[in-house]
């Protein structure tokens, strides 16, 4: 029997089970076109496109997909209509270049050399717009910046202020683009980081 309901997708090609739900549900088909229709305006603003994709691709996979009935999916996409439309709050993106939002100064180079770290073959000027995320591996707690599925360490924590953390933690939680200025140096094995060593620059959204 031919769906009654019309989604962001063609439901007569509806083949999943989340693909059907949607379709039988005129709230959920509702639901699914307002996220397409807020998910492209986001898009063709983005300063990143590639990011907002892996986001959405991210949304699908890891939230909606895992729901097992309808009201799941209200949830799923209460929760992504509202992460878009604050998103779109924040576009297009027109970062204050005259003055950085935070600096983080430059480690001693006399710490590195006393500390047998290996000297990278390369350094050359990096500037990346992404998002901030906090983190763990094994050296401990740290903070990123994620450019679709590129990443990169800016400072372990222990490296930060209260205060530099609590900024951090606050661009993070509101998912906002940033544009970090620093220097990226390069490996012997050719892995690539941000200079610890060098002075970092993050420059926000204008208010």
């Amino acid at each position: 029997m031919p769906y009654v309901h019309s989604a962001s997708f063609d439901c007569a090609k509806a083949k999943t089970k989340i693909a059907k739900l949607i379709c039988a549900n005129p709230k959920l088909s509702q639901l699914d076109e307002k996220v397409s229709a807020l998910y492209k305006k986001v898009l063709e603003q983005s300063p990143v496109p590639e990011d907002t994709k892996e986001q959405q691709r991210e949304w699908v996979k890891d939230r909606r997909n895992l729901c097992k009935d309808a009201g799941c999916l209200e949830k799923a996409y209460a929760s992504r209509i509202s992460d878009l439309e604050e998103g779109l709050k924040r576009l297009p993106f027109k970062p204050a270049l005259e003055k950085p939002l935070l600096t983080f100064p430059a480690g001693p180079a006399e710490e590195r050399d006393a500390a047998g770290i290996e000297q990278p073959i390369k350094k050359v000027r990096f500037e990346l717009i992404g998002r901030i995320s906090s983190n763990h591996d094994a050296a401990g707690a740290k903070y990123d910046i994620n450019s679709a599925k590129t990443y990169y360490t800016i400072r372990y924590v222990w490296d930060l202020t209260n205060e530099q953390k609590d900024m951090l933690d606050e661009i993070g939680a509101a998912n906002q683009y940033v544009l970090l200025k620093g220097q990226l140096v390069t490996y012997k094995d050719g892995s690539k980081s941000i200079d610890s060593y060098s002075e970092v620059q993050i420059f926000a959204q204008s208010p």
